[in-house]
């Protein structure tokens, strides 16, 4: 009873002291070495960064070589805001009227057609991505010529409903921009079939899984004028061997 008076007089000033009489250690903070911590830390973050600078400047050099074949003057431009809300309908680009990009331009990327340009400001750009709900593009098979037209879907695939009946579509043919699209000019890459619907009505149709990085865009290339990006159409893929 006297033990329990004393913790309650001194509000467990007498026990602590006790203790620290029994156990030294009991009241002392471990021992941190702040230095060692300071260098973890500060070396976690220098990596990271690193990690960061690496993968632009991979995928600067891509830009920089894409831009070098094509046989129209490309602007390159740094994707500066997404919303969440609408992350497969619109982008913003660092890049306007003042560079020459006006409304209907042509935006692509590594990999091949990202959308176009629906309004511009003096530094600044809108491009509406072929991902999106009202996104129509004209499309071709290069291997076939069957030509239809590609729907947005909100996601990494398109649907692309052809113009009329075909019997020769296969999986992981690939598809480009037509000779026939108002807006974009012929040949850009646009993705890959990776499913086919020969029997849907009124005409067939096909997923297009898109080729170029939609989901993680960074930098892009828009083309000022409506002539084509390349001086050849995209190279055919070969033919799969029967099964």
């Amino acid at each position: 009873m006297a033990i329990t008076w004393l913790v309650y007089v001194h509000n467990g000033w007498f026990l602590s002291e006790l203790l620290s009489l029994i156990y030294p250690s009991w009241l002392s903070s471990p021992i941190v070495d702040r230095q060692a911590l300071y260098q973890d830390r500060t070396i976690q973050e220098l990596n990271q960064k690193i990690e960061i600078l690496e993968r632009e400047n991979q995928t600067l050099r891509q830009i920089v070589n894409y831009q070098q074949k094509s046989a129209a003057p490309l602007i390159p431009a740094r994707v500066i805001a997404r919303s969440a809300d609408a992350w497969w309908q619109i982008i913003t680009i660092d890049v306007g009227s003042r560079k020459g990009v006006s409304v209907d331009n042509t935006v692509i990327s590594v990999g091949g057609l990202v959308g176009r340009v629906t309004s511009v400001t003096p530094n600044t750009s809108r491009v509406l991505l072929i991902s999106d709900y009202n996104s129509r593009v004209g499309a071709i098979l290069p291997r076939t010529g069957y030509q239809g037209v590609i729907k947005g879907q909100g996601t990494s695939v398109g649907i692309m409903e052809f113009y009329a009946k075909v019997a020769d579509v296969r999986i992981g043919d690939v598809v480009a921009t037509s000779n026939f699209s108002t807006i974009f000019p012929p040949g850009i890459p646009i993705g890959k079939i990776i499913e086919v619907d020969l029997n849907k009505s009124p005409a067939p149709e096909a997923k297009v899984e898109f080729t170029a990085p939609l989901d993680y865009l960074d930098w892009v290339l828009v083309n000022t004028e409506s002539q084509p990006l390349f001086e050849q159409s995209p190279p055919k893929e070969s033919s799969p061997p029967p099964s």
